[in-house]
């Protein structure tokens, strides 16, 4: 199993001192068909890469019923959450088939990404885009469901396009991850972008279009949500602290969802370019942002899957009905 590392597909690429870091803090593991690996609510140990066998994916849905999110195969990992993100396990995994591969615990990971290493570094970021591609993924599956009900969708608010301005630091240091800072960081982080003032009801970013920034919410609430014929489909809500935007700027997709203020709002917006030089090279500015950023990934993923969990349920509901009739 000593090559199981570099015929990952998250991990191709990777140079040999990436690797050796992170060959220096994985284990073996093995699962019996049949076998639980992990269920929901457990505490979050670590990420799992698959060298041999199949492993599904399942988390509950409203009413303690059960839905099969996806499988994973040879070559693929899942758990990434630990790495990410502290909160407990949010979906069970059970082996369909006998398998095996490689654990990489979220202590020694973290520990290895404190320390700026290479390999630690490297792994967390393309996590990032696989979070992000599987959150894309899920929005996908709902766009195509399409079974909220009209009573159940939001009026297209209207307002006017946003105005930049300049942001005192003592606004961003309301942030707690950023109320630590001194005034060489704060400058640092507030020469990467600029502010910008949305009134309720305006449109952030539409749907479909290319991503070139991603804005910080400061005050207020940007609505994230599916534009439907009769209206709008709330997916999220982005309050202070989280991204809008997120999915996009990680991934390199277009928009996937439409960005509304859902109150006045004031944001702090970066630039695409300088986001991804945070996440190559963090420093302690860069890095403070993204462990926000690796928080709300999972967030993120967790409220699409409770969304797509809903929208199954309405599904077989309907079904049923139909049936019925």
């Amino acid at each position: 199993m000593a090559d199981t590392l570099a015929r990952v597909t998250l991990l191709e690429g990777l140079g040999d001192t990436a690797l050796a870091d992170l060959r220096r803090i994985a284990t073996p593991f093995a699962v019996a068909a049949g076998e639980v690996l992990f269920r929901q609510g457990d505490p979050p140990s670590g990420l799992f890469v698959l060298d041999r066998g199949l492993l599904e994916i399942a988390t509950r849905m409203p009413g303690d019923e059960e839905a099969r999110v996806s499988r994973i195969g040879p070559g693929e990992v899942l758990g990434e959450f630990a790495l990410l993100d502290p909160a407990p396990r949010s979906a069970r995994v059970v082996a369909v088939e006998a398998s095996e591969g490689l654990f990489l615990s979220a202590r020694s990971f973290l520990a290895m990404l404190e320390e700026g290493r290479e390999g630690a570094v490297a792994a967390i970021d393309r996590l990032r885009t696989l979070v992000a591609r599987r959150t894309r993924a899920t929005l996908e599956r709902l766009g195509a469901a399409n079974v909220t009900g009209p009573e159940e969708l939001r009026h297209v608010p209207t307002g006017r396009p946003g105005e930049p301005l300049t942001l005192d630091f003592e606004t961003v240091r309301a942030i707690d991850r950023f109320a630590a800072f001194d005034a060489a960081q704060a400058a640092e982080m507030l020469a990467a972008g600029e502010g910008l003032a949305l009134e309720r009801g305006a449109l952030l970013m539409t749907a479909g279009a290319e991503a070139s920034s991603l804005a910080l919410v400061l005050r207020g609430a940007i609505r994230a949500a599916f534009a439907r014929a009769g209206g709008l489909e709330q997916v999220t809500i982005h309050g202070p602290g989280e991204w809008a935007g997120l999915v996009a700027a990680i991934d390199g997709g277009a928009q996937p969802l439409a960005l509304y203020a859902a109150e006045d709002s004031l944001l702090f917006r970066v630039p695409l370019e300088r986001f991804s030089q945070w996440r190559s090279q963090p420093g302690p500015v860069g890095q403070a942002i993204l462990n926000g950023v690796d928080r709300q990934l999972v967030r993120d993923q967790r409220r699409a899957n409770r969304h797509l969990g809903r929208a199954i349920a309405l599904e077989r509901f309907n079904a049923a009905g139909r049936e019925a009739a």
